[in-house]
């Protein structure tokens, strides 16, 4: 952790938090914090996506696959989360419902940032990421040339996920039906 991948080395442990804030809201301070306080490995969504192996990467980009079949969604959102105490940052931040039903026992953290702090933190990143180039320039790297593909998913889920509404934190993704618990 750290910056540095977890990998979880014991499949039997079981998800126990969830945090459910945008990227660049503190994840991976959260990340360190629930790494100590479970004492285990936590899947922070920047440190999984920029540092593991281009197999790890590919089953987030089959999880986005398919998103639209619940049976099969399950299956691989287990698949990915196995062995992890906790979960944060993105793209597990917008996966909360089926979180919350594949390990209903755990703890869902709603975390906020002032909106027009997160707002420049994460427009900055975007900026840096979006330009045509950055597909062909990450193409040698394992592991990082399938972040463009990636952000193109985690954007069509933001756009469903939303539905045209504005959110301070994947929280409110929730309808009222489905409130998140622990917040």
């Amino acid at each position: 952790m750290g910056g540095v991948p977890s990998v979880p080395a014991d499949p039997s442990r079981k998800v126990q938090a969830i945090s459910a804030g945008f990227s660049r809201t503190g994840t991976l301070s959260m990340s360190l914090a629930l790494e100590k306080l479970l004492d285990g490995p936590v899947c922070h969504g920047g440190s999984q996506m920029f540092g593991r192996e281009d197999e790890y990467v590919k089953k987030w980009i089959d999880v986005y696959r398919c998103r639209h079949d619940k049976p099969r969604l399950m299956k691989k959102l287990a698949d990915v989360t196995r062995g992890f105490v906790a979960i944060t940052d993105a793209p597990g931040n917008q996966f909360i419902l089926e979180l919350q039903e594949l390990y209903p026992d755990a703890n869902v953290i709603d975390v906020h940032r002032d909106i027009a702090k997160w707002s420049v933190s994460h427009d900055s990143i975007v900026q840096h990421t979006s330009s045509w180039w950055v597909r062909y320039f990450l193409a040698p790297m394992p592991g990082w040339r399938w972040i463009p593909t990636l952000f193109d998913y985690m954007d069509e889920r933001s756009f469903e996920l939303m539905d045209g509404r504005e959110v301070e934190s994947p929280g409110e993704y929730i309808s009222e039906e489905n409130t998140v618990r622990g917040s």
